[in-house]
């Protein structure tokens, strides 16, 4: 298996270890527990033999059949659950890890993979992968440690015995078709709780544009997680019943030799010319080699489902290139300054080519140009999505490959010419995960003139020039040093659009920041920008 990624998922499942340390424990206890019985019968059965008059002590028997089989149901189910259970908190810590990974992904792995085929991997083949790292082995090993076992105790036999019947069983069906009902309405919770944990998960995968160019990751591989916990929740009461009534399941199943037990016992009492003990014990001791034979046969199909989604899970980790140690840090933006700065795609389209400017606090710059001449690449240059493919980006007179990104990136508001708006209300919209002071967050309203709505009102009903304020909002309502706007005015009317001018340039006069706006409206060229640039499609 893959060392990288073998190595990162042995590291982030590490508390599990000594949970599945436990497990094994109580899955080797019922493999004894399991194979005890008919051992024990056989010797209990041989040593009365002699005193067929003792009803107290058949009356023994049975009462010892009867609690080994309670103390084989509990443990079937309680080992069953168990190993549910486990890999259902691997596969969320699992899922986690890697929807996180994605997030944190270059702009480009997302223009390169559809969102379906990211979403498959994170929430179905990660699950795959986790049985093989946590269930596999142990799994092997136990099942050898079954046939064992079971060889050793058929050492000792040398009989077959071919009556059955399945008297007493009957009770175990009334349990059975409750635990099914119960069955019935937990597939129906986790079903809805899988269904939410999919469309949060192609929502914000939708949106990374946005999320990526506000460094909001961390804020949604949190809130990612507790749909994740949930859903966990809802699959572990679903596994809860599904492993009770597979262990009902078993239970019925060993009435049959148990009852073929009882009845040979009083064939014998009755005068019969059969050897009791070591028959009933060997009788019942080989069905108990299916199960772990066929588990065998299954383990390397498992090991080839393992590598398969092993490399598809492989491309979703983030792989960083620089040392962190080795970046300057910077609390503030002062300074940026554009050097023959070029960018183009892997295919040869050149999208900027020797732009050279530079800005200063207090500067506002008009950014114009025809659709594809690289005004929105310059966003993405700035906020790290995309590298250069010549020249270099300054921030305070140093090329910003040499500065922690972590220091600045955060620094840099951006108001994207496609807001993204999830399911939420208003004030989660433009706070956007981020803690904000609640003034900060309501005069940013109030300065985007969207303050006339509600703050706990739900945002996804609002119309195209007002969700286009609440992201004008969301920039505002940042920690920033540069304030970027794409199109800032497009979707508003004449009369908005001059009240978010007048509410920008008095933005501007307080924070003093550096303002570049991509724009087309001569209203903005005129009352804001103090320097245009004028930019040309290649």
């Amino acid at each position: 298996m893959n060392t990288i990624l073998s190595g990162e998922v042995s590291r982030i499942l590490q508390p599990l270890h000594k949970y599945r340390r436990i497990v094994v424990f109580v899955s080797g206890l019922h493999i004894l527990a399991g194979l005890l019985p008919p051992y024990l019968m056989g010797l209990l059965i041989d040593d009365l033999y002699p005193y067929p008059g003792e009803s107290s002590a058949y009356i023994y028997i049975i009462g010892t059949i009867v609690g080994l089989l309670l103390v084989c149901l509990f443990l079937d189910w309680l080992q069953g659950y168990l190993w549910a259970d486990l890999i259902n908190r691997g596969a969320g810590i699992v899922r986690s890890f890697f929807f996180s990974n994605v997030l944190h992904k270059n702009y480009k792995f997302f223009q390169e993979h559809p969102v379906g085929d990211i979403n498959n991997k994170v929430i179905n083949d990660s699950y795959i992968y986790v049985q093989s790292k946590l269930v596999m082995m142990p799994t092997l090993l136990l099942n050898l440690l079954h046939i064992i076992v079971i060889f050793g105790f058929l050492l000792v036999l040398n009989v077959y015995m071919k009556l059955m019947t399945i008297a007493f069983s009957l009770m175990f069906f009334a349990a059975y078709s409750q635990i099914n009902k119960h069955l019935r309405k937990s597939a129906v919770k986790e079903r809805e709780a899988f269904s939410t944990l999919i469309s949060e998960a192609n929502e914000t995968l939708t949106g990374i544009d946005t999320i990526q160019l506000y460094a909001a990751e961390n804020h949604s591989a949190g809130y990612f997680e507790k749909l994740v916990d949930k859903y966990e929740h809802r699959l572990s009461k679903l596994k809860y019943w599904q492993t009770l009534s597979k262990a009902a399941t078993n239970t019925i199943t060993s009435i049959i030799p148990v009852a073929a037990i009882m009845a040979g016992i009083f064939y014998l009492v009755g005068g019969g010319d059969i050897t009791v003990g070591n028959i009933i014990a060997f009788y019942y001791f080989l069905p108990r080699l299916k199960e772990p034979i066929k588990a065998l046969t299954d383990f390397n199909i498992d090991i080839q489902n393992a590598k398969a989604v092993e490399e598809r899970l492989e491309e979703l980790l983030t792989k960083e290139v620089r040392e962190q140690a080795q970046l300057e840090e910077i609390d503030k933006i002062d300074e940026l300054e554009f050097k023959n700065l070029g960018f183009g795609y892997p295919d040869g389209e050149t999208v900027l080519s020797g732009l050279n400017v530079k800005l200063r606090r207090g500067d506002a710059l008009a950014i114009t140009g025809p659709s594809g001449a690289g005004k929105s690449t310059m966003m993405r240059l700035l906020k790290r999505q995309v590298a250069p493919s010549e020249g270099e980006i300054a921030i305070n007179g140093k090329n910003y490959v040499d500065i922690d990104p972590a220091s600045y990136i955060e620094r840099i508001a951006v108001l994207p010419q496609d807001v993204f708006i999830f399911d939420s209300t208003l004030h989660d919209n433009i706070s956007f995960g981020r803690k904000r002071p609640e003034k900060r967050i309501r005069d940013a309203a109030k300065l985007s003139a969207i303050d006339h709505f509600s703050m706990d009102d739900n945002a996804l009903g609002l119309s195209g020039g007002e969700r286009q304020r609440v992201g004008l909002a969301r920039a505002l309502a940042s920690d920033y040093d540069v304030l970027i706007l794409d199109e800032p005015t497009s979707n508003l009317d004449n009369e908005t659009e001059c009240v978010i001018i007048e509410n920008l340039r008095e933005v501007q006069r307080e924070t003093n920041c550096i303002m570049i706006v991509v724009t087309h409206s001569a209203n903005i060229l005129e009352k804001l920008c103090t320097k245009h640039l004028e930019l040309s499609k290649h």
